[in-house]
């Protein structure tokens, strides 16, 4: 836990205050040891449901479990229902949540009828979307089905499987598809931190065969380029990565990667010793951090569908 690196006493002080019970949840939760079943975190997940962000977000699900339009769970971005599922499990609602149950199943019932090659053999010229299986969103959407308690659903074990199956030689993950060493010769930072977010929320008990290889060459990865640093010259791969942002979907910044790295056991290597230091120099006199950023409204041009002309 990057909790155990960094000085966080003010800012878990802060965090326990705050009017979001959604901070107040995972405060309680991670940073203070609490168990989901005592009283007091029990309390404060309680409460996310009615949480005024939250109560908007659940009022545009449709009863039948799906986000903006049933046939596409990816588009439009971000109000589609990938991202609000997303949402919800990075928010902290319980798990047991009526909306939670409605959306997981629509989610999954929609992965289940796709291709689930890689590539895809439906495939011919620019991407064809619904798409879910691919490294990035498989990824996120295993990730927070095993938040959900999925993780012993077969429809998720076969997601676990796809990111095993479909690693690249360097270790990461690409979502762009093509022979390797002539389409694709290196793996996206993007595409590679998602699978392994996946792996950190999956009880290892039910991580599937080659799990633990995959995971380890994934975090290599990462390392090598010390989060966010060319493995070649060193300098800065992109100065947006230093920032802080949330909520980030599929995008990357070292604070995402060192939360993930840390929960699979990884927080002592050296090479996370840069980016952590970037944090630390962040910290705010009243011991809290900035948030520098959001993905939301970056990069308009990725906000339209190829198929549907949909726009966030």
């Amino acid at each position: 836990m990057l909790s155990s690196i960094l000085s966080v006493d003010d800012a878990t002080d802060w965090l326990l205050n705050h009017e979001s019970p959604t901070l107040r949840y995972w405060a309680l939760r991670d940073l203070k040891g609490g168990s989901a079943s005592s009283s007091v975190t029990s309390r404060a997940q309680s409460e996310i449901a009615g949480w005024g962000p939250m109560v908007g977000l659940l009022s545009k699900q449709d009863p039948k479990g799906y986000w903006a339009f049933p046939e596409d769970c990816y588009w439009p971005k971000w109000s589609a229902t990938v991202w609000n599922i997303i949402l919800l499990g990075e928010l902290g609602i319980s798990p047991s949540h009526a909306s939670v149950a409605t959306g997981c199943e629509y989610l999954l019932n929609t992965a289940m009828s796709q291709d689930k090659s890689w590539p895809p053999k439906s495939q011919s010229g620019p991407k064809s979307y619904p798409l879910l299986w691919e490294p990035c969103v498989t990824g996120n959407m295993a990730r927070t089905l095993a938040v959900f308690g999925y993780g012993r659903d077969p429809r998720v074990q076969l997601m676990f499987e796809f990111l095993v199956r479909t690693q690249l030689p360097d270790g990461g993950w690409n979502c762009e598809f093509g022979e390797w060493g002539v389409k694709i010769n290196h793996s996206s930072f993007m595409s590679t931190v998602e699978p392994l977010w996946a792996f950190s929320a999956l009880d290892r008990s039910l991580w599937p065969k080659g799990s633990k290889d995959v995971v380890d060459r994934a975090a290599e990865f990462l390392l090598v380029h010390r989060l966010f640093k060319s493995d070649r010259t060193g300098k800065v791969i992109d100065e947006e990565w230093t920032r802080l942002h949330f909520p980030l979907f599929y995008f990357y910044d070292i604070l995402h990667g060192l939360r993930v790295l840390a929960d699979l056991g990884y927080g002592g290597d050296e090479r996370v010793s840069d980016a952590l230091q970037l944090i630390k120099q962040k910290q705010l006199a009243d011991g809290t951090w900035p948030l520098e950023g959001s993905y939301v409204n970056a990069y308009p041009g990725n906000l339209s569908s190829p198929r549907q002309g949909w726009r966030a």
